[in-house]
């Protein structure tokens, strides 16, 4: 009877023992499948909202579990499955980075050219093979090497987890997350004039002072503004000197002064808090309640990229990673996936050696070609633009042709953003007479720049610490670009120093009859990169350089 039990006992046992065998199993190749997404995301906390994990680890781990049924299949042992599938994440995952070491190496085999990617690939295969054949030649006890692998992956995860959580408990984004979704601040006065209205924000259009400075006359370009109707703020400055802040500022109308005390005194690094701020802004909610349908042209910048509020997006997917997002983009560039998109969606302009350069270049044309089509949308519109030119990395030249990254490294980087500059000049011309060909009604348009070029005849310290910046570096990076096409208006409300804080506040009560007071014209820094919201008044000191 003991031994009747014993052995119930130990066929019980050895069952349990059994099903957590097949657990642990099954359980490494999907902690590797999540891995690479959530080191990203750890890595690049400071850009990206929460929102941009769903989809990569939804498909990370649906294409894992395909796989291992697949692999299970042809080998009938879930061990061998199992390493095998991990195997072939962890290669998938980490071929760009098995490829960066080599990515110069490459020979002619008679006329054919092998390529890094082949090199890479004829290895990969076989080093696939060799384990493989290890793995199912003989009979051996896997079990201790699947409990490895799977402790290791658990661990890479764990890891991740707690960057991102700690990360989130000492910013506070979660607290944050909510922040600028309030249109309860608009007055309501209706307006029977809907013209259509165009922004556009060109990425680091310096103004007239610093490209004075760069020994480049840009008077061509203002005149051919001037002779269109635009009036010119020739000394108009940046609020702020990045993208994030100046945007979430422009679009909202205000200052961002209450982000400091949001952010325990400001010392945070984290960028994207300010994306609500961005893509749910007060300048939308309030076109949007006038009957007006909100067009967003995207740029490869994550917050503009898309926005969900729109009533169109114009968003390229013709190039390298077709329908991805600026994360997923950076996810994929790493996987054995990046040489395979690259020979289904070749781009025709993609003479880089940098595939980040061939698909800025490409984001570029095409957000400017989509003008062909939105002025003959039908009415009233509001089209927002953000397109990174002049900023760089430089991809075109003055003529707006296609450079090689020799041709960038042998010119200096004050002619490379002038030439880019120029053709942001020429492709900003071509668009404007497309809208004014194509309106029916005369159309509201507003050019401006977000921030001027960061400094590159006088760079600031490391890490973006603005506290610390040169006089001569606040001279450079202020002056911006800001044109104004106001139909039908008296032009007396604008002025020569008028910041994009207020350009909104003016266009408001020009069209709709709201009673928007002005805000002082401010420029404002920030400590450093680990300290965003820590703000510093620098308008006096502005003004005084530029006069």
């Amino acid at each position: 009877m003991n031994k009747l039990l014993a052995g119930k006992m130990m066929r019980f046992s050895g069952s349990r023992a059994g099903g957590l065998e097949k657990i642990v199993s099954l359980l490494h190749p999907f902690l590797l499948a999540l891995y690479p997404t959530l080191f990203l995301y750890a890595y690049n906390i400071n850009y990206f909202k929460e929102s941009v994990l769903v989809i990569p680890l939804l498909i990370s781990l649906i294409s894992t579990g395909i796989i291992l049924l697949i692999n299970w299949l042809i080998f009938r042992k879930l061990t061998v499955a199992a390493i095998i599938t991990s195997l072939f994440v962890f290669f998938f995952f980490s071929y760009g980075r098995i490829k960066e070491p080599v990515k110069n190496i490459g020979f002619n085999l008679g006329n054919v050219f092998i390529s890094p990617d082949k090199i890479l690939f004829a290895v990969i295969l076989t080093l696939f093979g060799f384990i493989i054949f290890w793995l199912v030649s003989g009979k051996r006890d896997l079990t201790k090497i699947n409990k490895a692998i799977s402790i290791f992956s658990l661990f890479l995860v764990i890891m991740a987890v707690c960057n991102t959580v700690s990360f989130e408990i000492k910013r506070g984004r979660i607290q944050l997350s909510n922040l600028g979704k309030d249109a309860s601040q608009f007055s309501d006065p209706r307006s029977t004039q809907t013209p259509d209205i165009y922004y556009f924000i060109l990425d680091r259009y310096d103004g007239d002072p610093t490209l004075k400075d760069y020994g480049f006359d840009n008077s061509s370009f203002i005149n051919f503004l001037k002779s269109k109707g635009f009036y010119i703020a020739s000394n108009s400055t940046s609020n702020y000197p990045k993208t994030f802040l100046s945007l979430a500022s422009t679009l909202n109308m205000e200052y961002l002064d209450f982000l400091t005390l949001a952010t325990n005194g400001g010392a945070s690094a984290d960028e994207s808090i300010v994306t609500p701020l961005i893509q749910n802004n007060k300048v939308i909610q309030f076109l949007k309640s006038r009957g007006y349908s909100y067009i967003h042209v995207g740029s490869g910048w994550n917050p503009t990229r898309f926005n969900p509020y729109a009533d169109r997006n114009f968003v390229m997917s013709g190039g390298r990673y077709p329908f991805a997002d600026e994360f997923t983009n950076g996810l994929l560039q790493t996987t054995i996936a990046a040489p395979i998109l690259k020979k289904i969606y070749p781009d025709r302009t993609a003479i880089s050696q940098d595939p980040k350069n061939n698909e800025f270049r490409s984001r570029i044309l095409y957000e400017f070609s989509v003008f062909d089509q939105i002025p003959k949308m039908a009415e009233p519109k509001f089209v927002f633009a953000h397109i990174l030119i002049p900023h760089d990395p430089y991809v075109l030249g003055k003529d707006c042709e296609p450079l090689v990254e020799g041709t960038v490294v042998s010119r200096p980087n004050v002619e490379n953003y002038v030439n880019q500059l120029q053709c942001a000049n020429k492709k900003t011309e071509e668009t404007i007479e497309k809208i004014l060909a194509d309106s029916k009604q005369m159309p509201i348009i507003i050019i401006q720049a977000d921030e001027g070029q960061m400094p590159i005849k006088n760079p600031i310290p490391p890490n973006l610490a603005w506290g610390q910046a040169s006089d001569a570096s606040i001279r450079e990076k202020f002056p911006i670009l800001n044109a104004y096409l106001l139909p039908n208006q008296e032009t007396n409300s604008l002025y020569l120093s008028i910041t994009p804080v207020n350009s909104f506040r003016i266009l408001f009560n020009s069209y709709f009859g709201t009673d928007y007071s002005l805000l002082p014209d401010k420029n404002i820094i920030f400590e450093d990169g680990n300290n965003l919201y820590k703000f510093i008044d620098v308008t006096k000191r502005v003004k005084n350089l530029l006069k």
